[in-house]
């Protein structure tokens, strides 16, 4: 299992560069539009991303977020 979390790390890693996020964001049902307001640098879907599970919740869009909002860096769940 340390493995797999190593490989999924070093995966969205690649994908986002030198961006370290200060913050991290959980948008629930019915907060996803929040994600809007971020100036996003990086969107992973869910599912490009090994090891890590796929929403089935319809309406939720499954995907990370990098990005800022109000000066941070963040990452948002969506």
């Amino acid at each position: 299992m340390l493995e797999e979390i190593k490989n999924t790390a070093a995966f969205i890693r690649s994908r986002t560069g030198e961006f370290r996020p200060e913050v991290g964001i959980v948008l629930g049902t019915g907060l996803g539009d929040f994600a809007d307001r971020i100036a996003a640098h990086t969107i992973i879907d869910y599912k490009e991303i090994p090891g890590f599970p796929v929403s089935t919740v319809e309406g939720h869009k499954g995907r990370l977020i990098f990005g800022e909002i109000g000066g941070r860096r963040v990452v948002a769940m969506q």
